[in-house]
């Protein structure tokens, strides 16, 4: 969205660890960014990056004491030591842990999509509704799912309940921290597609991963963390065809990046992938298709 206002603002964050003890361990000196609604973020980087750390601040589960976080409008001030109107925070925006399946506490399904809705504030039946949309959304029946127990159900199964509940609660803005941990190819390309809707929904939805061909597929917008600060942001191409920042932080390029260095390398007609910039496996060959054809500019 050209000129929009940002829906998240972010001004020199501070992220650290240990602060109880005599030497504080510092994840990132200073971040700041402004996050555009509507848009599918990956934040990417080393183990050691800070990368999750760093997205908790934005929901205030942790609070940094230097920076400040601008949530459409409702401010996360470091000089305050507590959040005020913490709900309204976690309306506006929630978090899908890594292995949100363990997260499940409910008797039932219906009750487990419905703790989060009603916990801020959403009347039953009203909650009851979203439970059922969000399930049914994820490919579950509600017929057949509500009165189940969560820890009867498929591994699969559970993550998509405890990724309904997330939903039912119609956050703004969602964080998945490593979204695909656990999940075979199938659920892997179930959960991009859960993010690719949630685009459609104009949700903006930002995303910890370490999966590279995941940013490459989804991606409007890279941000890369080393070095303690924020490396580099942009289009996916923008970073994985730098092989100086490739180099530096331990990358692997997605193999569709990995497949035009060696083409270009043959041929270098092949140069104008790098322009075209295919996503996946169906953009590759339509591209390559275009490019021997002589079509790629028509």
């Amino acid at each position: 969205m050209l000129n929009s206002k940002p829906i998240i603002s972010i001004k020199d964050l501070r992220v650290s660890y240990d602060k109880k003890k005599p030497i504080e361990s510092t994840l990132i000196e200073s971040f700041s960014y402004d996050f555009e609604p509507g848009k599918i973020y990956f934040i990417i980087g080393n183990s050691d990056a800070g990368k999750t750390t760093l997205v908790k601040h934005f929901n205030g589960l942790l609070k940094s004491n230097q920076g400040t976080i601008n949530v459409n409008d409702f401010i996360i001030d470091p000089k305050k030591k507590k959040i005020k109107n913490f709900k309204k925070l976690r309306k506006m925006i929630s978090m899908v842990f890594q292995f949100p399946e363990y997260q499940l506490f409910k008797d039932t399904v219906a009750k487990d999509i419905m703790f989060g809705p009603i916990n801020l504030w959403t009347k039953k039946e009203e909650a009851k509704k979203l439970a059922k949309e969000k399930l049914e959304m994820l490919g579950m029946s509600a017929d057949t799912y509500f009165s189940r127990s969560p820890f009867a159900l498929s591994g699969g199964q559970k993550r998509r309940v405890a990724i309904a509940g997330i939903l039912a609660i119609n956050p703004e803005i969602i964080i998945f921290d490593e979204p695909t941990a656990g999940l075979d190819p199938a659920g892997e390309q179930m959960m991009m597609d859960i993010i690719g809707d949630l685009k459609k929904e104009g949700k903006t939805v930002i995303v910890v991963t370490h999966v590279m061909s995941q940013v490459l597929q989804m991606a409007d917008e890279t941000l890369l963390l080393g070095n303690k600060k924020l490396l580099l942001s942009g289009n996916p191409y923008e970073i994985f065809t730098n092989d100086k920042i490739i180099e530096e932080n331990y990358l692997d390029k997605p193999s569709i990046i990995k497949i035009i260095d060696r083409l270009y390398e043959v041929d270098k007609r092949f140069k104008k992938l790098y322009e075209m910039r295919p996503r996946n496996a169906n953009d590759f060959v339509d591209c390559i298709s275009k490019i021997i054809s002589g079509t790629e500019n028509g």
